[in-house]
């Protein structure tokens, strides 16, 4: 099985990349591949609006880091996207990269047509959100992210982890063994 692992954290031991590795560990206990991404340490410019991916190409046509992890989203079974909440919405990396992904939406589809994904069918989304905040409290970005990820064609899974310290040694270990969960029961039945 396929997995990319896509680390929108600015930090590289952030709650949110723990909780993503602690996903992968488990998954590569079971054969799992996988393609890791951590954004921060990426060079890669935001969506232009130049519809290039539309008009010109059946990709997007920027050329930077971003470019790999595009394409590995097409063979992939599983792709994790992990990030932390800041100010109402994930954090920048994490949001610059997201807009990129418009490249993968046809936007050709006719009204009688369900799928407006250039993906091909079949493909698992984990989403792990993180934040400060009590729970319930971002749900709006949690149902945008999920009805995004669904329209690419994605079966998604939340994971999501409120209430969190600011630091990064936070007990997070129900969040770990949550992860742990998912992963084992994706993998055991893929």
């Amino acid at each position: 099985m396929n997995i990319v692992n896509i680390l929108g954290s600015p930090r590289k031991n952030g709650t949110s990349a723990r909780i993503a590795r602690a996903f992968i560990e488990t998954a590569t206990t079971y054969g799992a591949t996988v393609a890791e991404y951590p954004l921060n340490t990426m060079q890669y410019r935001g969506c232009q609006a130049c519809e290039g991916c539309h008009t010109r190409a059946d990709r997007c046509v920027l050329r930077d880091d971003v470019t790999a992890v595009l394409d590995d989203l097409y063979p992939a079974d599983i792709a994790v996207f992990s990030a932390p909440i800041y100010f109402g919405d994930t954090c920048g990396q994490f949001k610059t990269f997201y807009d990129r992904m418009w490249s993968l939406i046809r936007t050709d589809v006719r009204d009688d047509e369900e799928n407006s994904s250039r993906l091909p069918p079949g493909k698992i989304a984990v989403l792990i959100l993180t934040h400060v905040e009590g729970a319930g409290a971002h749900n709006d970005v949690v149902e945008r992210y999920v009805l995004n990820l669904e329209l690419y064609g994605f079966e998604v899974r939340t994971l999501i982890a409120p209430g969190l310290r600011l630091q990064s040694n936070a007990d997070i270990d129900t969040h770990l063994q949550t992860a742990t969960a998912i992963a084992r029961e994706l993998l055991r039945a893929g």
